[in-house]
């Protein structure tokens, strides 16, 4: 999943602006994040522990390495501050859980540990042993808190039902930590993008084949209900939450004007030069043949999203209402949601995704031209561009073109980009960092 971020940008129009004062989300509490380490690495202690006495001989040693895979890819996530410690977001997921707690008394006794990653996709996943991964998409995208519960309980539901040790047991079994090793060394041989290799490895840890995802899914929709249906939440949300994911794909994503690039490039110091927009040839490309597309990978963790809405609206009356949930203006999950979208921009700086955090900066500054948080992450980004095209490395945080995936907007944007000389990029960058 994850192979590319262009739906990062859904639904940017709706953004009202930045401002200088706003309080960037904490990510770099280095003393909860040690104690998150040593938590989570005491409890890996104790489930190979179990493990070890659960099964014998090759098929443990299968199982472990798996188990063992899996956790040194989350750690090494919490070690690159891939995730978010901001009180605002984990007290909230802690009230959540509460919740949870207090509606279902099957689940009192759990300690279930849930992270924020800063991953923009609409996505959560559960990762075994009581432990959850929200990615801050939820916040940005979802409609309201009812469908950011539902996602929860889903993940809860796979827990509940054991997905995830089932799948590494059937893997073993198999023999894929074979496998497992040989992708471990592919991405180590990876000098950029490790970020989405190694959220995907944690994913696939809990599919093996598409029959048993797909059984799974609907397993984890039916428990993942019955704990939602027993809070107050209001009940269509959870299935709305899938209708959002199944209509991923028919958002629309952002366009530049041409105009822009003279609009913001033309400095005192450096002109804007014509040259700059040269595009290159496509000649024997038709693109009367394209059709404008986004991302879709996170809807392919959950292919059978219109199968699914379906057997629940089958199996549960009262989710065969068609009407929206109103969301409740001022709520926590609405303040948070704000975060989520003011936090695109640097978010991406931080995933090193630098081009597309310049092209969503730039949509956004055609909104609210003075805006100086913007200018100001803007020359950050274009030093950044500096120092990787200095070191050859500017491959790694922009994209090549690939006319048969990209509208000719972001064409025009990626040569823009790899048309300036190092020196441009430079100039740029220490225009805006004023």
């Amino acid at each position: 999943m994850l192979k590319n971020l262009i739906f990062i940008f859904l639904f940017c129009i709706s953004f009202v602006g930045y401002t200088q004062q706003y309080p960037s989300l904490d990510t770099l509490n280095f003393e909860l994040r040690e104690t998150l380490i040593k938590d989570y690495e005491a409890a890996n202690k104790l489930q190979y522990k179990r493990l070890k006495k659960s099964h014998k001989g090759k098929l443990r040693k299968e199982v472990l390495n798996i188990y063992k895979r899996s956790n040194e890819e989350f750690l090494k996530n919490i070690r690159k501050k891939r995730f978010i410690f901001d009180t605002r977001f984990t007290t909230y997921i802690d009230s959540v859980l509460q919740v949870l707690k207090e509606a279902n008394p099957s689940l009192r006794n759990t300690n279930f540990k849930v992270y924020v990653s800063k991953h923009t996709s609409i996505n959560a996943m559960s990762i075994g042993n009581d432990h959850f991964i929200m990615h801050l998409g939820l916040f940005k995208y979802l409609e309201n808190e009812g469908q950011f519960v539902s996602v929860l309980t889903h993940e809860i539901a796979h827990g509940e039902l054991n997905h995830v040790e089932q799948s590494i047991l059937h893997q073993a079994v198999l023999g894929s930590s074979k496998v497992r090793r040989l992708q471990a060394r592919e991405i180590k041989k990876q000098k950029y993008n490790q970020y989405d290799k190694s959220f995907t490895i944690l994913k696939n840890i809990m599919y093996d084949d598409s029959k048993k995802r797909r059984r799974r899914e609907m397993l984890a929709d039916s428990i993942g209900f019955e704990l939602y249906r027993n809070t107050n939440f209001d009940k269509i949300s959870f299935i709305n939450s899938l209708k959002l994911m199944e209509n991923y794909d028919s958002l629309p994503t952002i366009s530049l004007d041409s105009t822009v690039y003279k609009q913001f490039f033309d400095l005192p110091e450096q002109a804007f030069k014509k040259e700059w927009l040269n595009m290159e040839e496509f000649s024997n490309y038709d693109y009367s043949k394209y059709k404008e597309k986004i991302n879709k990978d996170s809807i392919k963790s959950h292919p059978e999203a219109r199968q699914r809405i379906e057997k629940l609206a089958k199996d549960f009356a009262e989710l065969q209402d068609d009407r929206k949930a109103i969301p409740k203006e001022g709520s926590t999950f609405r303040r948070l949601q704000k975060i989520a979208r003011q936090e695109d921009i640097a978010t991406l700086y931080y995933l090193e995704k630098y081009g597309l955090s310049v092209q969503l900066i730039l949509h956004k500054l055609t909104k609210n031209p003075d805006d100086a948080y913007l200018k100001k992450w803007l020359g950050q980004n274009f030093l950044a561009l500096y120092e990787a095209k200095k070191k050859y490395q500017l491959n790694r945080h922009v994209d090549r073109i690939v006319p048969k995936d990209q509208t000719k907007g972001y064409q025009q944007f990626l040569n823009f980009i790899w048309n300036l000389r190092l020196n441009e990029l430079k100039a740029i960058g220490e225009y805006y960092s004023k």
